[in-house]
């Protein structure tokens, strides 16, 4: 076992025994493990995570962000007596010394959560209705965190569904060619302005500079729910790392970046990746069923346009990343954020030829929804 982790751990479990540590999830940012421990001659899982301080410069706010989120909805499921409260909420552990961070000793900043037991992630949408119920839970967390009280969240990362600014970013990194990789991906440079003009109109007649902010999870992917090991059902919403004010397009448009195609987020057999509006069908009936008390009409409006704005966004985040060197996302082979941002980029084609069935479906499952 590492001795650092073992050391870590210990700042959170105290004198607990440490039986085994692993690598947890699959999230592009932070390094995340399950360590087992025997408390009292019991089992006990916690999940250790060293916050990548490069992504999220100020891990002391981030960790208060975590606490008033997690309190909040702590009690918003104890006032609705919730079954199962334990699972359906993340626990942050704090230090035996009351802190939510430690540090090793190379300075990094660790943090503790409680493991949730019989549940597991998925990276794939399986179906229908497995879309349905993620879209559900994430627009019940957010529905959840309409009346947090307080100022507002610290924003982790300023500006991060501006799509104007990953596109201003996206120049940059051209511009600089710092590994000198820009020639080799004209193709997808020039695909990925010609797209944003097209963004930029519908964003524009759907009136998007005037949707509210709201405090959003900002990142509504399938591997960010737990489901429960036998029915299948979201029960926990995590990594909420970047849980702050941004509008309805962060949230919805995620999830259908994520959820209504089959295809891994850096599937290299690009003819295989295309939408599906029967996914998209049931992520709609899905999030209005949950949020739509709280929908403004200038925010239904602009529904449809959220998954080819972020999937775009992402796209020329992986892209930008790429020509920088992979600095912000871990990759796991050469060429990896390329093969992302190639992904996403035929994702949003696709997207953009079902444009019109996608304004449809919104309008039927508003009128379906309708009490």
């Amino acid at each position: 076992m590492d001795d650092e982790l073992r050391a870590i751990s210990t700042q959170f479990l105290g004198r607990d025994e440490i039986v085994a540590t692993e690598p947890l999830g699959s999230g592009h940012i932070h390094e995340t493990y399950r360590v087992d421990s025997r408390r009292g001659g019991e089992g006990c899982r916690t999940v250790l995570q060293r916050i990548n301080t490069r992504v999220f410069a100020d891990p002391h706010a981030l960790c208060q962000n975590l606490d008033r989120i997690t309190r909040h909805l702590r009690a918003k499921l104890a006032a609705a007596e919730s079954s199962d409260l334990e699972r359906r909420c993340l626990t942050p552990l704090r230090t035996c010394q009351g802190a939510l961070l430690a540090r090793d000793e190379r300075g990094a900043h660790w943090r503790a959560f409680v493991y949730v037991d019989r549940a597991r992630t998925a990276d794939r949408i399986e179906g229908p209705a497995q879309a349905r119920g993620a879209a559900w839970a994430f627009a019940r967390f957010a529905a959840d965190l309409v009346d947090l009280p307080g100022p507002p969240l610290v924003p982790t990362i300023p500006d991060f569904h501006g799509i104007s600014n990953r596109i201003r970013n996206l120049d940059a990194a051209v511009a600089a060619d710092a590994h000198g990789r820009a020639a080799s991906v004209r193709r997808e440079i020039e695909s990925s302005v010609r797209s944003w003009e097209w963004v930029q109109a519908q964003l524009a007649a759907a009136g998007a500079s005037e949707l509210p902010a709201r405090v959003m999870h900002n990142d509504c992917k399938l591997n960010n729910l737990l489901l429960d090991e036998m029915t299948g059902e979201g029960i926990c919403v995590i990594d909420l790392d970047t849980t702050m004010e941004a509008t309805i397009l962060a949230d919805f448009g995620q999830l259908v970046r994520t959820g209504a195609s089959r295809a891994a987020e850096d599937e290299t057999r690009l003819d295989s990746i295309r939408f599906e509006d029967p996914l998209f069908d049931a992520i709609a009936a899905g999030y209005l069923a949950a949020f739509r008390e709280h929908l403004t009409a200038i925010e239904r409006g602009a529904l449809a346009i959220a998954g080819p704005t972020v999937t775009l966004q992402n796209a020329v985040r992986f892209l930008a990343d790429h020509l920088a060197g992979d600095v912000y996302f871990r990759i796991h082979r050469a060429g990896h954020n390329l093969d992302r941002a190639r992904a996403q980029l035929r994702l949003f084609e696709s997207m953009r030829a079902h444009f019109d069935g996608m304004r449809r479906s919104i309008d039927e499952n508003w009128i379906r929804t309708t009490p």
